[in-house]
């Protein structure tokens, strides 16, 4: 009998961690929306900046527009759009983000994405940080960012 009380926690474990809750866990949910694919990348001692990429799903019939981002780890936090201008890579600041009813919106590297800027402390590898999304419609959804090694993806990293 006491052979299977290792049996039985495990069991216990596996139940309470059911794929509904990975799910929700891994790819947070608010209204119609769904944030999956989450990951920042680590940074040196010394930087003032990082980074964070998401995509954002609308399985709903309504567009709706992410209108605010923040994050305790910065002293702001704001979407930029990467593009390239006669040769030129330029950031600017994206105000507001529409999410099409349907569509996904990718926030990636070289393209739109979360700027952390004026970070508290460096993004350390395998910790985390907290990002706050505000949404019009949809409200408010605080997410965990997981951080990354430099030069990792969230492909990589799996």
């Amino acid at each position: 009998m006491r052979s299977m009380i290792p049996v039985f926690c495990l069991f216990v474990l596996l139940v309470n961690v059911s794929p509904a809750n990975a799910d929700n866990h891994m790819h947070p949910k608010i209204g119609d929306l769904t944030i999956s694919h989450i990951w920042s990348r680590a940074t040196p001692p010394t930087a003032k900046s990082g980074v964070a990429y998401l995509h954002i799903e609308n399985k709903g019939n309504t567009d709706d527009t992410l209108v605010s981002v923040s994050s305790p780890a910065a002293g702001s936090t704001m979407v930029h759009e990467t593009t390239v201008e006669d040769g030129v890579m330029k950031m600017s600041h994206v105000m507001a983000l529409k999410i099409p009813a349907g569509q996904t919106v990718e926030l990636k590297p070289s393209g739109l994405h979360v700027m952390l800027m004026g970070l508290k402390s460096p993004l350390k590898a395998t910790e985390s940080y907290k990002l706050t999304l505000t949404f019009q419609k949809a409200g408010e959804i605080t997410i965990d960012v997981p951080i990354l090694l430099p030069g990792k993806t969230l492909e990589h990293a799996h």
